[in-house]
């Protein structure tokens, strides 16, 4: 071997040994062990049954959200319903009664079906409603929809109850209760003026 020059690949660097098969250098293209792959997997796994359970709440909560806005709208077209039959009540009633047409009969019938304090439900020393005992007035639909239309099952409850002369002389104090799923409610609360 005297005269021929080794090639660099064969000549090791000065001051390098070579090394066997235990004592490799790690090559640039080094992969995973299979203990990180397993790890990497668990806390992936974890991470997505987390995900899973957030996804599923958002979604119960979405349906209470979507019960609760409803529940409301059907509360306020109620109170805004009463609100107009006050008003006509009182255009029909600044008139002679010797005037009065059917139509004006109709308005008077809606109010004292509608507007009355016809339950002893009104607790003047708390200035409450006593929940327990019947409401005044029961939507005649119930179980109604989102658009106050009769369903055959499950939809909403809506009653009022009603105090007159409260919270002062010539008004009425309603509150408006509309139920779904056994125990959720809203109430919304309004003055009407006599």
């Amino acid at each position: 071997m005297k005269g021929k020059a080794m090639s660099p690949s064969r000549n090791p660097a000065p001051g390098m040994r070579r090394k066997g098969y235990r004592g490799r250098m790690p090559s640039p293209q080094g992969g995973f062990s299979l203990l990180e792959v397993l790890v990497a997997v668990i806390l992936l796994a974890v991470a997505f049954l987390a995900l899973a359970r957030m996804q599923t709440h958002a979604a119960h909560s979405n349906v209470f959200g979507n019960q609760l806005t409803e529940a409301t709208i059907l509360a306020q077209d109620r109170i805004e319903a009463l609100r107009q039959l006050n008003e006509q009540y009182l255009a029909v009633i600044a008139k002679p009664q010797a005037t009065w047409t059917s139509a004006d009969q109709d308005v008077v019938n809606a109010y004292q079906s509608q507007l009355t304090d016809s339950q002893a439900n009104w607790d003047a020393t708390a200035k409450a409603f006593d929940w327990a005992k019947p409401p005044d007035h029961v939507d005649p639909n119930n179980p109604i929809g989102v658009t106050g239309a009769k369903v055959a099952s499950g939809g909403y409850t809506r009653s009022w109850y009603v105090a007159d002369n409260t919270p002062v002389a010539k008004a009425k104090t309603v509150h408006v209760l509309v139920t779904w799923a056994g125990n959720r409610q809203v109430v919304l609360t309004t003055v009407i003026s006599q």
